[in-house]
This record gives C-alpha cells, structure tokens and sequence, in this order.
C-alpha cells in the first residue's frame, strides 16, 4: 500500500483476486502458472507479504503482483479464467485502485511518502559513509 504511494500505480495480489472470487490462494496462483506457461498473461512479479494466520501466528506467503495496464488485463483474464461471474468484482476493484489514484493525496499521505523517501536517502547516505570509511581505512593501511 505505502509503495503504492510513491510509485503512483495501481496493483492487485493474487491474494486480493483469491478474497474476490472467493477461492483457494493455492488455486489461483496455479491458474496463474498455468496461463503464463500457455503466454495467455505475462508472468507476474512474486512478493513475499508477512500476514497472520488463523492461529495468529506471522506466516510468509508469496503473492503474484499485478500492476499498470498489463497487470490489470491479466488480472481480468486470470478471473474469468477462475470464476466468470466474479469479473465483474474484479473490473469494480481496479476502478477503485484507479480512482485512489487520480485523486489527490491527503496531507497525511503527503507527509509518509516523503518520510520514506527520507528514510531512504538516510539510508542510503549511510552506505556511502560507510564505503568511504572502508576505503580510507584500507588506504591507510597500505
């Protein structure tokens, strides 16, 4: 979701199309395979996504990412596939991903996507701190 702020682009998981139609996760990622191995759909990008189990423990699942316009057309053919009377669910869905799209962020969305951005530039001044650090002591050493 918070990626989905800074990227701007609309995106569905195979868990979300499996809640939709009202299936096994299990089944849909096998349809998904499935088409993807006859190029009926571009095989999509795999996330891990952490979630609590019935049990309440964390558990790991990987989920199929659909997004863009790609995304969202294979995302309609892997439903049809799976369940034609859900479709309809599933176009209903990416109407709504693209309307939070197109409207304007909130101040409070505005004010998370720039702490990541910063986390991110922290962190990633913190590398080349580090590499520089690395360098000069291994130059003092020679």
């Amino acid at each position: 979701m918070m990626n989905n702020l800074i990227t701007n682009k609309p995106s569905m998981s195979s868990l979300e199309i499996a809640e939709l139609v009202e299936k096994r996760h299990d089944n849909v990622k096998r349809t998904i395979v499935t088409l993807a191995s006859k190029d009926v759909i571009r095989s999509p990008q795999i996330e891990v996504l952490e979630r609590i189990n019935n049990l309440g423990f964390a558990v790991n699942d990987e989920v199929y990412k659909f997004s863009g316009e790609e995304g969202k057309r294979d995302s309609i053919i892997v439903v049809a596939q799976l369940s034609p009377e859900f479709t309809a669910r599933l176009v209903d869905r990416w109407k709504e991903l693209e309307e939070e799209r197109s409207r304007p962020k909130s101040q409070a969305e505005l004010i998370a996507e720039m702490a990541l951005l910063n986390v991110e530039q922290e962190r990633r001044l913190y590398q080349v701190e580090e590499q520089v650090e690395n360098r000069s002591r291994s130059c003092r050493k020679h």
